[in-house]
Formats: structure tokens, C-alpha cells, sequence
């Protein structure tokens, strides 16, 4: 390190005695920008080697998702899978890693489910999920019960303002 910090301060002094030993400048007003800038530059302290090497890894956002353990709750994974949607859209997820990240989130029986479903998949020569899509579909396939929706659209129809039921109410 010290080695480097030397190496450094030499080419800075000869940069420094290169900036001051070119050219002379007239005064006129089109070079006098150009030898202003000299000036500047000859506080100018170079960026050690090791910080223009950039590691593709450093600039990658960590993505912390709730933890998902498959219980039988709807709301549970209904607010889970809207919790991930919004992580997904605030840290710009691409497509290709939203499974991987959705799928690290499972614990317990949701990831016992995931397992056997990579499982069965290889075993029936299907093609692995890649897509958040198509794991969304699996998970509600799995986690909202067939009647679901019909319920929703009962408890809507029921529902009442004031003595008046929704059809009266439009």
C-alpha cells in the first residue's frame, strides 16, 4: 500500500512539473480557460488503481423479502405475494432472479412444497419455473382454494350501505 502511495505522489509530481513546464500562454482570452484549468488540475490528486476495479456484485441492491412459510392463510399469501410485487418494482428486479429471490423467502411448509415441485417437475421432464408469472400461478394454485373468488363476489353482493344493498345503491 505504502508502495503504492508513492508510485502515485511521482506521477502526480511529474504530471505537476509536465503542467508547468509546457508551453507558454499569451494573455489573450481564448488560452487564458485553458491555463486556468491547468491551475486546477495541478491539485488534481489521481484515484489510487484499486478503486477504478468495480465489482459488478457492489452495485447489485439486496433485496430483503418477507419470509413466506405456506400456511393454509389466504390473506397470509395474498399479503406476502403484494408485499414481493412491491420489493420487486421498487428495486427494479429483473425477471431472471425474482423466482430465485421469491423462492429463498420460503421456510417451512412452503418450502417443502417448493422442493417437491422441483422435484415432480424434473421427474415428468417439465421445464422448471423461470418466470415470477408462472410461479405466482403455482403458489395461488395452491394456496387460494377454487371457491375463493366466488366467496369474494358472495360477500360483495351481501354487502350493504345504509340500508341499501349494492345493486340498490348504484
Amino acid at each position: 500500500m505504502a508502495e503504492e502511495i508513492k508510485t502515485l505522489k511521482k506521477k502526480d509530481h511529474k504530471y505537476k512539473s509536465k503542467a508547468s513546464s509546457s508551453k507558454k500562454y499569451s494573455s489573450s482570452e481564448d488560452e487564458r480557460p485553458e491555463r486556468d484549468s491547468l491551475r486546477a488540475n495541478e491539485h488534481y490528486q489521481p484515484v489510487p488503481y484499486h478503486h477504478h476495479k468495480r465489482d459488478r456484485k457492489s452495485k447489485e441492491i439486496i433485496v430483503d423479502l418477507p419470509h413466506f412459510h405456506g400456511t393454509n392463510d389466504i390473506d397470509t399469501f395474498l399479503d406476502w405475494e403484494m408485499k414481493v410485487e412491491q420489493l420487486f418494482e421498487c428495486y427494479e428486479v429483473s425477471e431472471e432472479k425474482k423466482v430465485s429471490l421469491a423462492t429463498l423467502s420460503f421456510q417451512g411448509h412452503a418450502l417443502h412444497w417448493w422442493t417437491a415441485l422441483v422435484r415432480d417437475r424434473r421427474l415428468h421432464h417439465e421445464p422448471t419455473i423461470v418466470y415470477w408469472n408462472d410461479l405466482k400461478s403455482a403458489l395461488r394454485k395452491r394456496h387460494i382454494p377454487s371457491y375463493y373468488h366466488r366467496e369474494l363476489m358472495d360477500k360483495l353482493h351481501r354487502l350493504n350501505q345504509k340500508n341499501m344493498s349494492i345493486e340498490d345503491y348504484r
